[in-house]
């Protein structure tokens, strides 16, 4: 039968040529964030590949009030935000929600290959996006295709979700859906990530901002001021003690043994950064104020709330002799489904048999929007991409994935979705 994963292979094999043109048709639309001008012509392009496969489409545009408060944090954003529901009824008890997002971070400097043309070197696939996570909306239109065309029943009815601005961080294409009751399965697949294991946790994201404030006066006589940088050096002090404090937890969730080989670690862990730092007018001016920002990763034991608290009392003994002002802004929350859940071995089993090697269940150091959406609806969730964390050089120069990892998503979804009674 073609269901077996041998003929499964064949067929993959003899599209290959096919799903790499999806991709490039994808990755040569730039959907860069900010500003993110062109998603409504990546769903103009998404909707006629869906609509072969039988699915009903629907434009999702985030109202424009919402928009304009995500541009006072975000500058530089412009362009309608253009979102594709795709849904197609089986007659089948359950449903599935499959999500990814369409946007991609800046293509930067330092690139070997135009990032935006999809170019093959090797056994490789290089541009934009590629890992990141346009490859898997690729290898879903071909795995569609092929259960379409030769009469594959799908086990679930199907909502697929192709979202906006999940690469800014503040509020997605995906958090609008959750909100508005647009997530209607009773899973979830994401197919953010990477494929080196099933993802069932992920780190809340948290950032943050001191501003140390000073006196400003003529350099030549210093005391007649406040040097707020010179004055940052405690705040900094007191962050570094609270970082050594936080970064001695762990969670429950594993780490993907190639995060574990790469930094010994066995289980995610909460972090925390100071990634900025700015002050000061002149070189004969003494400054006026510093400002200190960075972020803090929380694991799914952590409570918002407790982040907070922990962070404004490492802060506490200096506001007796410093003027601090101290802002969180917290970002997505953390994810955990678990590991033992039904819909967990289910997408485990697929991507095993697809790959052909065991895909154990992993946590992430980072944020996915999912986390908020399952936080709003309560479905169980899996997140399984098709890069690799190592190699893929995500939001770097020269993002790739393997082209065999390419053509196993595609078998992966198919596995997945058929129907083997």
């Amino acid at each position: 039968m073609y269901t077996e994963k041998l003929e499964l292979d064949e067929v993959v094999n003899t599209l290959e040529d096919e799903v790499i043109e999806y991709l490039s048709e994808l990755v040569q639309i730039p959907t860069f964030v900010p500003p993110g001008e062109h998603y409504e012509e990546i769903v103009d392009l998404l909707i006629p590949h869906l609509r072969e496969s039988g699915f009903h489409c629907e434009r999702v545009v985030v109202p424009e009030e919402i928009v304009e408060r995500m541009k006072e944090e975000i500058p530089g954003l412009s362009g309608r935000r253009v979102n594709l529901l795709a849904t197609r009824e089986e007659g089948n008890e359950q449903s599935l929600d499959i999500y990814t997002h369409l946007d991609v971070v800046p293509a930067g400097e330092a690139w070997a290959t135009h990032p935006y043309t999809t170019v093959r070197r090797g056994d490789r696939l290089y541009g934009r996006g590629v890992a990141d996570s346009k490859g898997t909306v690729a290898a879903l239109l071909m795995a569609l295709r092929i259960m379409n065309e030769l009469k594959i029943r799908c086990k679930y009815n199907l909502r697929i979700a192709l979202t906006t601005d999940e690469e800014i961080g503040i509020y997605s294409g995906l958090c609008y859906f959750a909100d508005n009751g647009l997530l209607q399965g009773k899973y979830l697949l994401c197919m953010d990530g990477d494929n080196e294991g099933i993802c069932v946790a992920t780190n809340g994201v948290m950032n943050w901002e001191i501003v140390v404030n000073g006196k400003a006066c003529h350099s030549s006589i210093p005391s007649l001021g406040i040097n707020a940088i010179e004055r940052a050096r405690l705040v900094m002090d007191a962050l570094e003690r609270l970082k050594e404090r936080v970064e001695q937890r762990e969670s429950k969730a594993p780490c993907s043994p190639s995060m574990t080989q790469v930094t010994g670690q066995k289980h995610i862990k909460p972090i925390f950064n100071l990634t900025m730092i700015s002050g000061g007018v002149k070189e004969n001016i003494i400054p006026p104020s510093c400002v200190l920002r960075g972020d803090r990763r929380y694991i799914p034991e952590e409570t918002e709330q407790d982040v907070v608290k922990e962070f404004e009392a490492a802060l506490a003994p200096l506001k007796s002799e410093l003027e601090l002002e101290i802002h969180c802004y917290p970002g997505y929350p953390p994810m955990y489904t678990d590991p033992e859940d039904g819909w967990v071995k289910e997408v485990q089993t697929a991507a095993s048999a697809a790959f052909g090697v065991h895909k154990p269940v992993t946590g992430v150091q980072g944020g996915l929007d999912v986390a908020y959406a399952v936080q709003k609806t309560g479905q169980p969730v899996c997140a399984f991409g098709i890069g690799s964390s190592i190699e893929s050089n995500a939001h770097g120069a020269d993002e790739n994935i393997r082209i065999e990892d390419l053509k196993n998503y595609v078998k992966f979804i198919v596995m997945l979705l058929q129907d083997r009674r």
